[in-house]
């Protein structure tokens, strides 16, 4: 199964790759450096009479590399202006997706699906509980927030509950005969927002802006405990996260097809 990584770390990595390819002399003469350094010091050890020379020897170029590898990447952080909020986009995205594991261990979820690409912007998850509908999580760091930044993120997470309840429809839709829909409880897509960083502990008890939730990162498996609605059925839902991922699939494709022309 082809493995989705989420917007963050794929732009994390293109602006890391065009650093790379605008500073490739510098940090070619940076890496010859520490090579010569490793060939300097690794010659008199190895012909020395120490016991243990070639760990010696095995854990000096190791910490030659890892401490070269870390100085390009503190100084690609430090020059390029977005790299630092893509880093903690990811972060955030990363840890929301470690507590969504626990809530289905626990059997509050009955999966989600990371990373859907639409026009416009992603989808950072879209999970389906057991019994409290569908809910789109929009995973955010923050080291503090502001009536701006709150206004701004509460905007963003209700595009993509709109968006996602659109999806939802489209695909129940597809599957269903008109006589079902017409029986049926329409879908209804609630909006969070996770935060992570410091600024987390400013909702430590929660938080409702304008129908969306700000959710603390760490309680975020407690918040979904609370939701109530109609329990979602087991079919329901292994076919709804299955068209979920093949859309995700779809979309991820044309996205490359159209950044590609764009090249």
């Amino acid at each position: 199964m082809r493995s989705f990584q989420p917007f963050p770390r794929r732009e994390l990595k293109r602006l890391r790759r065009r650093w790379l390819r605008r500073n490739l002399g510098i940090v070619a003469f940076l890496m010859a450096g520490f090579v010569l350094v490793a060939a300097l010091t690794s010659v008199p050890l190895a012909t020395s009479e120490l016991p243990v020379r070639w760990y010696v020897i095995g854990l000096l170029q190791a910490s030659l590399v890892a401490a070269a590898l870390h100085l390009v990447n503190s100084a690609f952080l430090a020059h390029e202006a977005t790299a630092i909020w893509q880093l903690r986009g990811a972060w955030g995205e990363d840890n929301t997706r470690s507590e969504l594991q626990k809530a289905k261990r626990r059997r509050l979820v009955w999966g989600w699906v990371d990373s859907i690409t639409l026009q416009g912007g992603d989808l950072d998850h879209v999970v389906v509980t057991r019994s409290g509908g569908i809910v789109v999580l929009d995973s955010k760091w923050r080291g503090s927030i502001d009536a701006d930044a709150v206004a701004e993120m509460t905007a963003s997470a209700k595009k993509a509950a709109i968006r996602a309840q659109g999806l939802a429809r489209s695909m129940l839709k597809s599957e269903r005969g008109a006589k079902h829909r017409a029986r049926a409880q329409p879908v209804t897509v609630d909006a969070a927002v996770v935060l992570w960083g410091a600024a987390r502990e400013l909702v430590n008890d929660g938080r409702e802006v304008d129908g969306v939730r700000f959710v603390d990162g760490r309680k975020l498996v407690d918040w979904l405990r609370q939701l109530e609605g109609p329990p979602v059925p087991p079919d329901a839902a292994k076919e709804l996260l299955e068209q979920l991922a093949a859309y995700r699939a779809t979309a991820f494709k044309a996205a490359e097809l159209r950044a590609a022309e764009r090249a």
